[in-house]
């Protein structure tokens, strides 16, 4: 049985059947109806600059077509072991049919694409066919900061597949301007699932000898963690933070909206602080001071400090072979503190320990028990993660919200022939988590997109508004401390 994808010389890109890692599959494992483990990823074209004209359907299906060679993901689904006595497989899809993944829509406005963007983004993707979709909104009107009608790609894959990272990788060759023509994908090997069930078998001896000198790791690890923090070296994050109206079970109702700031003025209000501040840093402290004014708002301040689970890639840092290098920090938004600069100064103190803490070889180590987790197990965590219930908990583990700033999207960019002049992509909301944040930056413009559930954040636009304004509150503070 072929486990790898491989290129052959002059024949284009061979699509074999591979198995997942266990930190991949844990995306697999995780997902249910309230927990979609889906990346969406949008590009706005200036349709206007376009010789040919809009788009139609028939253009980006060709489009598409000639770009399959690409990559891997396009023509293979998921095939999981009977039982799940192993880890499941990637496995070339014999059935794919392109038109089952690429829909073309439009004229519409700003407002209608938008809720389209919303039920995409909040729907399962059927992992019994290669898991991912292309959508294309022409003659879009409206768009923010757009004085004429643009074009809107959005490609949507699932988790397991890769991250933000393997995002900015995928676009390149798919909108790079100057990229070569893919060869047709070529389709090798085979895969059986009783096959599949004897390799398990056979391996169960290895796999389970793994497990156990991987919890011996773990627990050894754990143990050096806990020195260093008693010893002051290390500082663990607060493990419960107060429940807000953010923190329950989710509807099927999702919303979104953008937020548009001049990289100009983010850039001068970095150069600008007192002390040493990094982009994400101000990010965060632009978010925290949102999120505190909405409660308030609502009459629901929080009993005590809120915090951000905030993604970091792990690569140069640890070495893992699988397409996910992600861990989660848990980030204090210091909601409490009132001063807009003394609130960022803490912000980028609690960050600066969170990155020295997930940069340590113990800590990794210890987090390091997934790899070798056997597929049963995973799945019993995920079943379990389904059943936990935030209906009118006090305390929700670790963090309130999620703030993701994702790398840069590459510069001169197209698509038909239309150069992109914005990039933004859409959080899924999940139980306990309701309202997640964006943020992207391209060009000439930070672009914050937040996702929320409409029974939990009725009013978007107000949010965005409160983004703007503590944006501004803290240039104001900066200022005022030269």
């Amino acid at each position: 049985m072929a486990t790898k994808t491989a290129r052959g010389a002059g024949s284009g890109l061979h699509v074999t059947a591979e198995q997942l890692t266990a930190r991949d599959a844990v995306f697999v494992y995780d997902e249910f109806e309230r927990h979609p483990s889906n990346i969406v990823a949008a590009y706005v074209f200036d349709a206007a600059a376009a010789a040919a004209g809009p788009a139609d359907p028939a253009d980006v299906r060709a489009w598409m077509q000639a770009r399959l060679g690409h990559s891997a993901l396009f023509q293979r689904r998921l095939a999981r072991v009977p039982g799940d006595a192993d880890l499941p497989y990637w496995v070339p899809d014999a059935g794919f049919d392109i038109d089952e993944h690429v829909t073309t829509e439009g004229p519409q406005s700003w407002p209608q694409v938008r809720g389209r963007i919303s039920e995409i983004a909040s729907v399962q993707l059927d992992l019994t066919r290669p898991p991912w979709e292309l959508h294309v909104f022409t003659e879009v009107a409206g768009f923010p900061g757009a004085a004429a009608p643009v074009t809107i790609a959005l490609l949507k894959f699932h988790h397991s597949v890769g991250d933000g990272m393997a995002t900015r990788e995928l676009e390149l060759k798919l909108f790079a301007p100057d990229a070569a023509p893919a060869p047709i994908p070529v389709a090798t090997g085979s895969w059986s699932a009783p096959i599949a069930l004897l390799r398990a078998a056979a391996v169960a001896p290895y796999r389970l000898a793994r497990f156990l000198s991987g919890l011996a790791r773990t627990r050894a690890a754990a143990a050096t963690v806990a020195d260093r923090v008693a010893e002051g070296g290390l500082c663990e994050p607060i493990p419960l933070r107060p429940a807000t109206r953010f923190n329950r079970r989710i509807t099927p109702d999702l919303t979104f909206d953008l937020v548009t700031i001049p990289m100009a003025e983010v850039r001068a209000a970095k150069h600008a602080c007192p002390d040493r501040t990094t982009l994400n840093d101000l990010m965060l402290a632009v978010v925290s001071g949102a999120l505190a004014d909405y409660l308030a708002e609502c009459g629901e301040t929080a009993p005590g400090a809120l915090a951000a689970m905030v993604p970091i890639s792990m690569r140069g840092i640890a070495r893992w072979d699988s397409a996910n290098q992600l861990c989660q920090m848990s980030v204090d938004l210091h909601t409490d503190q009132t001063d807009p600069l003394e609130r960022l100064r803490a912000i980028s103190r609690s960050a600066r320990l969170e990155k020295q803490r997930w940069s340590d070889p113990a800590v990794i180590a210890r987090e390091a028990r997934v790899q070798t987790s056997p597929a049963w197990l995973l799945r019993l965590a995920g079943w379990a993660r389904a059943q936990r219930v935030f209906d009118d908990v006090d305390t929700v583990p670790l963090m309130n919200t999620t703030i993701s700033n994702v790398p840069p999207v590459a510069e001169h960019l197209e698509f038909l022939g239309a150069p992109m002049i914005a990039a933004f992509g859409v959080l899924p909301i999940m139980d306990g988590d309701g309202l997640r944040h964006l943020v992207v930056s391209q060009a000439d413009r930070l672009l914050i997109a937040f996702s929320s559930d409409t029974a939990m954040l009725p009013d978007p636009t107000h949010y965005g508004e409160l983004l703007i304004r503590s944006f501004r509150r803290l240039v104001a503070a900066v200022e005022a401390a030269r």
